[in-house]
């Protein structure tokens, strides 16, 4: 390849991750972009450090803390949490760490993964990449995370509604996962609590919420902030039977959790077939009329449209 090809070549590379404005579809493109120029590198993985926890990236910009205990080990040993850059191979694990700090609390770790220490890798290239990456990624999670539970927010609600309906997709997707249910939610009497205790233990009271949503689902099912007490999912993969089930141990999971205060907390949960032949607006009718149904006959369970 001439040196001008390659030139064109990395611009067009860091052009993609410059237009892209969801944080899923941005690790697909710079996953996408990476292994052109690197098809000797047999494995990518990205992870992100949570105070001293490192984390892997996975599917719809989750992460989890399940992964290879050697990676761990180096990540935690070799990796300094003040550390702005850092590159280097690492002989155990047969692979090239690439850690960048954007300007954020947040750190970040590419790892490579190759059997050769000495391979033909364009090391300017990886790290000027991915740090990009890492800048786009901090920036669009401002916009599409919600500040004060984490989940995502109503703007990327209503982006991610449209992609899962066929009406603007981007790209496809590499979580093949499909949409199985729509479900919306919220806590019971919650204007009874910002009355009672204030609108500061209110926020505590929806952080709490979330936090145990999404311990409650998996990585791939998408969680909503949809505004106020209210919450939106989408699950995926998943018969009525597996979805009730998991609805239900969320709902139960929220009431017998000892809130500050001793003050109880329950919710309630509608929820509707996925069903991309329906508008995102018939499908939150749908959903919120079983939520209605819930609040109409005891709050603190679940309901189906169907039903």
């Amino acid at each position: 390849m001439s040196a001008v090809t390659s030139i064109e070549c990395k611009y067009e590379s860091f052009n993609a991750l410059v237009k892209i404005n969801d944080p899923e579809l941005l690790l697909e493109v710079f996953l996408d972009q990476l292994a052109p120029h690197h098809t000797q590198v047999h494995q990518v993985e990205i992870f992100e450090r949570f105070g001293t926890q490192w984390r892997k990236v996975i599917a719809n910009g989750c992460t989890t803390l399940e992964f290879d205990a050697k990676k761990r080990s180096v990540l935690e040993n070799r990796i300094d949490p003040e550390a702005v850059n850092a590159w280097f191979y690492d002989s155990d694990l047969q692979g090239w760490l690439c850690a960048y700090k954007p300007l954020t609390n947040k750190q970040f770790a590419l790892f490579l993964g190759n059997s050769d220490s000495d391979p033909d890798l364009d090391e300017e290239y990886v790290q000027l990449l991915f740090s990009f990456y890492c800048h786009q990624l901090r920036s669009l999670e401002g916009t599409y995370r919600d500040s004060l539970t984490g989940l995502y927010n109503r703007r990327s609600f209503d982006q991610r509604m449209t992609s899962l309906l066929g009406k603007h997709n981007l790209a496809r997707r590499r979580n093949q996962s499909t949409p199985s249910v729509f479900v919306m939610l919220d806590i019971d009497h919650f204007k009874l609590i910002n009355d009672e205790y204030g609108h500061l233990y209110g926020d505590e009271v929806l952080a709490i919420v979330a936090r145990i949503m999404a311990d409650s689902f998996r990585e791939y099912d998408l969680l909503f902030r949809y505004g106020g007490e209210e919450f939106a999912a989408v699950l995926m993969d998943l018969d009525d039977v597996l979805a009730v089930k998991a609805l239900e141990r969320f709902r139960a999971s929220v009431e017998h959790h000892a809130f500050p205060r001793n003050h109880p907390v329950t919710i309630s949960i509608g929820y509707t077939t996925f069903d991309d032949e329906l508008s995102t607006e018939q499908m939150i009718d749908q959903a919120d009329k079983a939520l209605y149904f819930c609040k109409r006959n005891g709050r603190n369970q679940v309901s189906r449209y169907d039903h």
